[in-house]
């Protein structure tokens, strides 16, 4: 690299801030222009002092790693995201990829680990820690498992979470009391769930409902 690649940290607590400054002073390749505790002044600080990179903590009281994310790259698209987090929950780093970033890697990594990952991400490619990556494997080899829910059967479900009898969802849809019954006996099998308790949380717990 001719222009070493230009770093700003935002996380609520200085003491990560600090050991993420020690690990990247002194390497050739990357500056560090810029840091704060406080996510939502990050945007006028970028606009103050252009970064190309921008590691974020994903859990901050004032506002979420998500949120940051959303917001920094509506404003600056070009700038890369490096989410930092200590946990590698599938849903969060998948909400955090929605958002535009192109990194994440847990805050027990050393430097190496962290230089790799800005080195990567400079570069125009993605880097996730090796435990974020396991967890996403997992996540996506379950919801491949998952059983197949019918149009017609999240629609159901969705009456169901209203207290609909069987009557009204069969007057509803215009089918038979019995193909209704059918539908809900197919449902809680797919689900492997016996009650309609037990199938709401089913239907909560995957955002169906």
């Amino acid at each position: 690299m001719n222009n070493p690649k230009r770093i700003f940290i935002v996380d609520d607590h200085q003491m990560v801030i600090d050991g993420i400054r020690l690990m990247i002073d002194g390497v050739d390749d990357f500056t560090i222009v810029g840091h704060t505790t406080q996510p939502l002044t990050v945007s006028h600080l970028l606009e103050e002092t252009p970064a190309d990179i921008l590691i974020s903590d994903v859990g901050m009281p004032e506002m979420s790693g998500v949120e940051l994310s959303r917001v920094v790259k509506s404003k600056f698209p070009a700038i890369k995201i490096l989410a930092l987090s200590m946990f590698g929950d599938s849903q969060v780093v998948s909400e955090m990829v929605d958002a535009g970033i192109s990194g994440y890697i847990l805050k027990n990594s050393g430097k190496k680990e962290l230089i790799e990952a800005l080195t990567k991400i400079s570069e125009g490619q993605n880097y996730f820690s090796q435990d974020v990556t396991l967890q996403l494997m997992r996540s996506f080899r379950q919801q491949q498992d998952e059983p197949k829910l019918t149009d017609r059967e999240v629609e159901i479900i969705r009456m169901i979470e209203k207290d609909m009898t069987t009557r009204e969802i069969a007057e509803q849809l215009f089918i038979s009391e019995r193909t209704v019954e059918t539908h809900r006996k197919n449902i809680l099998h797919k689900t492997n769930t016996q009650t309609v308790v037990g199938l709401l949380k089913y239907a909560y717990e995957r955002k169906i409902i």
